[in-house]
């Protein structure tokens, strides 16, 4: 008896310590794709540079960005002490990814005393979350923080008292200061800590899990002009709540390494939700009733939010909520014993071993190539020429690496390339002759036998025809949407361009390069006066 009882606390010891193996593993593996995704990820896009200059500039600019304070303070304290350069500040925003993996850790040894590797498996070594949390924005920052929060809560439900209550009011706060969405996870994460206790019929408890969470919204209240102005401040960009698209995006995640994936996540949902609900009439710690309880608030709040908010959605707006997903569905699986304990860890493993390989593929793509195109013009511009942006948001990234000595412009012009003014492009959307400043430069430009530089595409009227202005917003059909406005002048500026006496089009960078993020790989073309070219549309037109 007592020899089979070493044998048996033998093998569960080895399992145990293969378990631990296996997660280092893993966090090695998610150490070297992030080095990897270093060395490719190349220059700053758009919204980081939007990131940085606020940052940078005066308080009030907050107003200009999409998240609370946190973020930008810690931007700012790491520039201040000296990061500068495109490497400097890329290490910064790994660290901020590699955050969440440690948030991981921690919840996974606070609630279970275990390992994280589904979590591990799942997210931390997910291509797309290390791509979009390791960037220069808030959302690694911010998923790692809701993470925590949902670990210092369990902590707090643990062992009840002023410590632990105040690290978890803690990491509510620090959760709502880093996302404006985070305020709906941290509801749902105090709305599973409330079930525990009130299973436990402890009011008490539940009454402190409460006032942890106010105080979180309570800490939101210098923000109130803020969020109360963002219908207006950024109605051109409020385009209505697409569930298809959001469907899309969220699959972008759940989705890799294969398609396939994606059933397990909701299979593995299900189990947490239906697990929690047969845990809430027996007597245990109640992790599996907090995480079931979590899980269904989360999603439901998360999508509610979401409507609400009726942004078109991308798919780092996802990246919180499936990090707390997965910490739920690690709180809720049992750890494998017995004859179950091998195919487990295989399946691991080999998802492990897939999401690295893959990594290799996405995380080779840069975010934006407008740092190049900006640097080519630097060097090739003349003080005679003319820089024409044709997109204003990739005027941000232009403005941050261009150097050169003549002037430039984006479609609308803008007074501020610092930061996101959607306010000024609404202010453009009412004047009909918004482009006049830019009409005017590219025909002295050209006359005076100057180049113009066009970063983007243009489209262009046929015949002699010209394109109407849209009107005052709100427009009937499409409201305050920005797109009716940028058709009128992105053909406002072609037709200025290809319709001038002998222009010649030539295209410098085709800007199709299969390793740069869609969302900001631009053309650039050179626009001269001399020999007709009567291919020029062909060339310089939006297909």
């Amino acid at each position: 008896m007592t020899n089979g009882s070493d044998a048996c606390s033998d093998a569960k010891r080895t399992g145990f310590a293969a378990e631990w193996w296996l997660a280092a593993a893993g966090t090695l593996v998610i150490l070297l794709v992030h080095l990897y995704f270093l060395n490719s990820i190349g220059g700053l896009w758009r919204d980081e540079v939007n990131s940085l200059n606020v940052a940078q500039g005066p308080l009030q600019n907050i107003t200009h960005d999409s998240f609370p304070a946190l973020f930008p303070f810690l931007l700012r304290l790491r520039t201040s002490l000296g990061a500068q350069s495109d490497i400097e500040l890329r290490v910064f925003g790994i660290l901020m990814g590699l955050l969440l993996t440690g948030a991981f850790w921690l919840a996974a040894w606070w609630t279970r005393r275990a390992p994280p590797l589904w979590s591990l498996a799942l997210v931390a070594l997910n291509a797309w979350v290390i791509y979009y949390a390791s960037s220069l924005r808030a959302y690694g920052l911010g998923s790692a923080m809701i993470v925590f929060c949902c670990a210092a809560s369990w902590r707090f439900i643990q062992f009840p008292n002023w410590k632990t209550w105040s690290l978890f009011t803690l990491a509510s706060v620090l959760s709502v200061q880093t996302l404006y969405q985070n305020p709906v996870l941290v509801a749902a994460i105090c709305a599973g800590a409330c079930a525990v206790a009130l299973r436990k019929k402890n009011f008490r408890l539940a009454l402190a899990v409460f006032f942890a969470g106010l105080t979180a919204a309570i800490s939101l209240l210098p923000y109130w002009n803020n969020l109360a102005g963002i219908s207006g401040a950024t109605m051109t960009y409020r385009m209505g709540f697409d569930r298809v698209q959001a469907m899309n995006n969220l699959d972008t995640l759940l989705a890799y390494p294969m398609p396939q994936f994606a059933w397990i996540w909701i299979a593995l949902a299900a189990f947490v939700i239906v697990r929690g609900l047969n845990e809430f009439f027996k007597e245990t710690s109640g992790l599996t009733l907090f995480a079931a309880v979590t899980l269904a608030v989360a999603v439901g709040g998360y999508w509610t939010f979401l409507w609400v908010a009726q942004f078109p959605m991308r798919p780092w707006y996802f990246l919180p909520p499936t990090a707390l997903a997965v910490v739920c569905i690690e709180m809720s699986l049992p750890r494998p014993r017995g004859k179950f304990r091998v195919p487990v860890w295989a399946a691991l493993a080999g998802i492990m071993a897939m999401s690295g390989i893959y990594s290799l593929h996405v995380l080779k793509h840069r975010f934006t190539n407008v740092d190049q195109l900006a640097k080519k013009v630097s060097a090739l511009a003349q003080k005679s020429d003319f820089v024409l942006v044709t997109a204003w948001p990739a005027g941000l990234t232009f403005a941050h690496y261009f150097n050169g000595d003549c002037p430039w412009e984006t479609i609308p012009p803008l007074a501020d390339h610092n930061t996101h003014r959607y306010d000024l492009v609404q202010s453009a959307m009412q004047n009909p002759d918004t482009m006049a400043p830019v009409l005017a430069k590219i025909s002295a430009t050209l006359q005076s036998g100057g180049t113009v530089w066009v970063v983007g595409e243009l489209a262009a009227t046929k015949g002699t025809n010209e394109q109407a202005w849209p009107g005052p917003p709100p427009l009937r059909r499409t409201g305050w949407a920005e797109a009716p406005y940028f058709i009128f002048w992105n053909v406002q500026a072609g037709d200025c361009l290809l319709r001038s006496p002998g222009v010649r089009v030539e295209m410098v960078d085709p800007g199709t390069n299969a390793d740069v993020n869609p969302f900001e790989c631009l053309p650039l073309f050179k626009v001269t006066t001399g020999k007709t070219d009567r291919f020029a549309e062909k060339i310089i037109l939006k297909p």
